[in-house]
């Protein structure tokens, strides 16, 4: 499939998200203080891309389908991160538009970081793994986080590069 036809399959599908969720699927595995320090131990090592251009940021969890459905974070998922001062857009609220294709929020039209919590798993009790990856126009990268509770404090131990463009 090329780039182009992912992205415009990905506009398409992103309605169908409104659609086709299932309010009773657990996005609890994910949206825990280890999902979140995963998120923000990501959102820490973004490059600096394009620096004095605005952008947004978009929080999905679990897979991202070869169609393009991504499964948005909630709301009060998203609001742990109201002290970093970013702009949060939900992922029902992108578009692709040309030239690239590049993935901007409908209502302002400035490109997303999508950041992908894929896997949270609990190793042990006091241990987490989490694979996370972004993207951000043509550009992305993959990572895989370890995270472990030390005298009450959760800590990324480890963080691998898995993939990059």
């Amino acid at each position: 499939m090329t780039r182009r036809r992912f992205y415009f399959s990905l506009l398409f599908s992103l309605t169908a998200i409104l659609a086709g969720c299932d309010s009773s699927r657990e996005l609890s595995v994910y949206e825990t203080d280890a999902g979140e320090m995963a998120v923000r131990q990501l959102i820490k090592s973004l490059p600096e891309l394009n620096p004095s251009v605005a952008k947004n940021y978009c929080i999905v969890l679990g897979e991202i389908t070869q169609s393009g459905l991504m499964t948005p974070a909630s709301t009060e998922f998203v609001k742990r991160f109201a002290d970093l001062k970013l702009r949060f857009v939900n992922a029902i609220d992108l578009k692709v538009i040309e030239p690239g294709p590049i993935i901007v929020d409908n209502e302002t039209r400035l490109a997303t970081f999508v950041l992908q919590l894929r896997v949270v798993r609990q190793l042990s009790e006091a241990k987490w793994e989490a694979e996370m990856g972004w993207s951000y126009k043509d550009q992305f990268e993959r990572k895989k986080m370890i995270l472990e509770t030390k005298d009450g404090n959760l800590a990324v131990v480890s963080e691998m590069k898995i993939e990059q463009k």
